[in-house]
């Protein structure tokens, strides 16, 4: 049994290697609009929203936000994805309080969304974020691109 713990405790500590290595990141300081450029080598990437600000909400919210993503591979749309930071159950905080229903706090949030398989070559992000019901003091909201 000791093995099983040992992996969530490694997590903990290593918690960047648990998340995969970032390869790019569309920067969003508010709502708006940002690209991510990489090269993919055909593998699954998985998407987290990089959130720094302050929502409204019960003691299980999060920092609401919504992307519209354009995949594009070689220049050419290969699919698109709408993603909420609100369906996610995963996070890595690097601080986080709370006061009543008043939460803040910079959190990498993993995004549910299933993204299309990239093929490998060159490819982007086209990122549109928006803003959802709560949240305020926004000073990022980013979308880290990492290795699955």
């Amino acid at each position: 049994m000791r093995p099983t713990l040992f992996v969530p405790i490694a997590c903990l500590l290593f918690v960047a290697g648990c998340r995969g290595k970032a390869v790019a990141t569309a920067e969003l300081h508010g709502p708006g609009v940002a690209d991510a450029s990489f090269v993919s080598t055909g593998a699954p990437v998985v998407l987290w929203a990089d959130t720094d600000g302050k929502w409204h909400g019960g003691s299980n919210s999060r920092f609401a936000a919504h992307y519209e993503i354009d995949v594009l591979a070689s220049g050419t749309k290969t699919g698109h994805i709408a993603c909420d930071t609100k369906d996610s159950s995963e996070s890595v905080c690097g601080t986080k309080s709370s006061s009543g229903d008043v939460h803040s706090g910079d959190c990498e949030i993993k995004l549910t969304c299933a993204g299309p398989t990239i093929p490998a070559g060159p490819a982007s992000l086209h990122v549109i974020g928006t803003l959802g019901a709560g949240t305020s003091d926004v000073k990022k909201m980013s979308i880290n691109v990492r290795d699955k």
